[in-house]
């Protein structure tokens, strides 16, 4: 943590760990038994896993970069000090990213920020990131009744080009629920590499469930506990599988403490290809085992 930042940017910082709550895949899965895919579509199978992996993950990061910028810009919540229009601030490291309030003055919404990564922009967490989002903010981004929508430009994560347009609508922030939001993503779309291109759109409602400080909200996250549940779908525009959607489904909420890295409990289904499968994060503990069953074969894997 940086000593320039004060509570609200305390928020900001902390906040980032609340978005990966949004990923449905953890990371990349690893079949690890003797009862390994043993057809193409098994394989497949696995593979839109783990692009479901990579989408969810990017997208879930423009939440983080959205709710910074609403700390930083005096945005987060109706009384905060906010920046004057036209000026711009560093958000993480030196020199980068700037974030310029365009428009807007008191309590007048919508109000716009653009956040400008420039060429090349390295975070605290060694993640670069590159091109501009805007952000639209139609009141205090902490507003049960206000919409966030944020649209990318020439943007890219750790070389990887995203686009499409995110909305985070239902953002509630107090002591005694935690935090509340959903998403809904359209248009969205990745370029995992020259040869595989997906579309990926999602609807995702995050609730915090347990670790509610009383006294400062958020403030000491290490104990808190998230629940996500919703829906997301592939389809390939360039790629081995072309044509052929996939589609996840929270079967059972999706429970995400902080201080583990893996979705320790839920169930995820998964079509594709005219299969269904349940992936099946276990019990609660975190450790990173799961089961993914298709048809009549359940194999063991390693988030």
């Amino acid at each position: 943590m940086k000593s320039y930042f004060s509570t609200n940017r305390v928020l900001a910082w902390t906040i980032t760990g609340v978005a990966v709550a949004t990923v449905f895949f953890a990371c990349k899965k690893q079949v690890t038994t003797d009862t390994a895919p043993n057809n193409q579509t098994d394989n497949n199978t696995l593979t839109v896993t783990q692009h479901e992996t990579v989408a969810a993950s990017m997208y879930a990061d423009l939440f983080d970069e959205t709710a910074k910028a609403a700390v930083l810009q005096g945005l987060d919540k109706a009384g905060a000090r906010q920046a004057t229009p036209g000026s711009t601030a560093n958000a993480d490291a030196p020199g980068c990213p700037s974030l310029e309030l365009l428009n807007g003055t008191g309590n007048t919404w919508p109000k716009e920020v653009i956040v400008d990564y420039g060429t090349s922009c390295l975070d605290r967490f060694g993640v670069y990131r590159s091109g501009k989002i805007n952000i639209i903010f139609n009141g205090p981004f902490f507003n049960a009744g206000a919409t966030t929508v944020i649209e990318t430009s020439t943007y890219k994560r750790n070389g990887i080009a995203i686009s499409g347009r995110l909305a985070i609508s239902g953002v509630t922030y107090d002591n005694v629920k935690g935090i509340q939001y959903t998403t809904d993503l359209t248009r969205g779309k990745i370029g995992l590499s020259d040869s595989v291109i997906i579309d990926y759109i999602s609807h995702k409602t995050v609730k915090q469930i347990a670790g509610v400080d009383p006294v400062g909200a958020l403030l000491n996250p290490s104990d808190d506990v998230y629940s996500i549940e919703g829906n997301a779908s592939i389809t390939y525009e360039k790629g081995p599988l072309v044509g052929v959607p996939a589609t996840f489904t929270t079967v059972e909420a999706l429970i995400k403490r902080w201080d583990c890295q893996y979705i320790s409990k839920g169930k995820l289904q998964i079509e594709f290809n005219k299969i269904t499968g349940v992936l099946d994060y276990g019990d609660g503990k975190c450790d990173n085992d799961a089961t993914i069953t298709v048809g009549d074969k359940t194999k063991a894997i390693k988030l």
